[in-house]
């Protein structure tokens, strides 16, 4: 597939906005042992650039280490005790589909609780450390996401696969890291043909985080996660009466948009450089095949009033009539006291412009051949149309 031109506002480390050198990254959050592992089973082979970074990371995954085992010590008993307040809601979908956007709005809600950012990059020592490290990272977090300037800070709303790659189990994330590798656990995007231990992995973190985060709030959780789409089968089987929210968007808008991602979150992430699109836009299809067979075949689990569909041209059109749908149909109460919140919060947003991205007609029309059951399904046969003006963070 021919690659898809970058954007003229690309963010990268060597771009308008750089990322500096010595901000947070992802893998800062992992126990010492787990991430030099990660980095031995590559064979460390990682670009003279990223030197710096490799090193500030590891000193952050000994401070991990420490904390992470002062805070088992001191509050495993009382987080074990800890039951889930109700069952979780979470919202699913294709990265830069409008999960982000979709996720914000409902975590607006005080009846409910979500993981920030601090939370998901430090799930094995949050509850210890936020008081001392969490005014320490926002002076060192960018202001901006690197994939599309949206606002970024360590309380804001976060996806909580983040938290896995901290708590040591197997994500598909880990490719960030090493972009230019074979892909890694692509199949932990719908478990079909995971190993049962990287299941098993996974569904204990999961658990363990989430009463983490209820322990600290007591209140229904508000989840967000792209590489929970395909799972949504087993999620609901590990947390039952959960609830999903699942948000779709043209495929001609989530293709160039995803490839653009990857290629920035490996810039400032990864311990590589990227240097093949067309190896992007191969893997971004490969991850939707996975993610969108799982769903396919496990949402006809999921009980009609536990999930409902939300497309991102009908909520950027109409927000507040689109939430308010989203609360009626899997039954949340509440929405008239949120309602002023999200009009405030839809104001502000009406200034922001989404990446400009282009595709050629042939790749436009290999989307459509690989992307045919979404388009199907969802009912993206007709022209692309959205608001320009408004994020369409993932």
């Amino acid at each position: 597939m021919s690659a898809v031109p970058k954007p003229k506002n690309e963010y990268c480390q060597n771009g308008a906005n750089p990322y500096p050198f010595y901000s947070p990254r992802f893998w800062a959050g992992m126990r010492f042992g787990d991430y030099t592992r990660m980095l031995a089973k590559h064979r460390f082979r990682i670009h003279p650039s990223k030197y710096a970074m490799t090193v500030l990371v590891g000193g952050c995954a000994l401070t991990t280490s420490c904390l992470a085992t002062a805070q088992h010590l001191m509050m495993k008993r009382k987080i074990q005790a800890t039951e889930l307040a109700k069952p979780p809601v979470f919202v699913i979908g294709h990265w830069r589909s409008g999960t982000t956007l979709l996720h914000e709005m409902l975590c607006l809600d005080k009846q409910f609780a979500w993981p920030s950012t601090f939370e998901c990059f430090v799930p094995t020592h949050h509850l210890l450390s936020r008081p001392l490290l969490q005014p320490l990272t926002k002076l060192l977090l960018p202001k901006r996401r690197p994939m599309d300037s949206m606002p970024a800070g360590p309380s804001l709303p976060q996806e909580d696969e983040f938290a896995l790659i901290g708590m040591g189990s197997p994500s598909p994330y880990y490719q960030i890291a090493f972009c230019n590798e074979d892909p890694q656990f692509v199949e932990m995007l719908n478990l079909h043909r995971a190993k049962e231990e990287d299941i098993e992995s996974l569904r204990q973190s999961l658990e363990w985080f989430y009463r983490t985060l209820t322990y600290k709030r007591n209140k229904q959780l508000i989840l967000k996660s792209p590489t929970h789409t395909g799972r949504i089968g087993y999620l609901s089987k590990w947390f039952p009466g959960a609830k999903f929210v699942h948000i779709t968007r043209h495929p001609h808008k989530i293709f160039p948009s995803t490839i653009h991602l990857w290629r920035s979150l490996a810039d400032v992430q990864g311990y590589q450089l990227p240097k093949d699109d067309d190896q992007l836009a191969a893997y971004v299809n490969k991850c939707y095949s996975e993610m969108y067979e799982g769903y396919f075949e496990q949402v006809k689990q999921i009980p009609d009033e536990n999930i409902v569909q939300v497309k991102f041209e009908d909520l950027v059109s109409d927000p507040v009539s689109e939430i308010e749908s989203v609360y009626a149909k899997i039954d949340l109460d509440g929405f008239d006291s949120v309602k002023p919140a999200l009009q405030e919060f839809w104001a502000s947003r009406q200034s922001h412009r989404t990446n400009k991205t282009g595709m050629t007609v042939e790749t436009e029309s290999q989307i459509d051949e690989i992307w045919s059951d979404y388009i199907d399904q969802f009912g993206y046969d007709g022209p692309t149309v959205e608001n320009s003006r408004v994020s369409a963070a993932s």
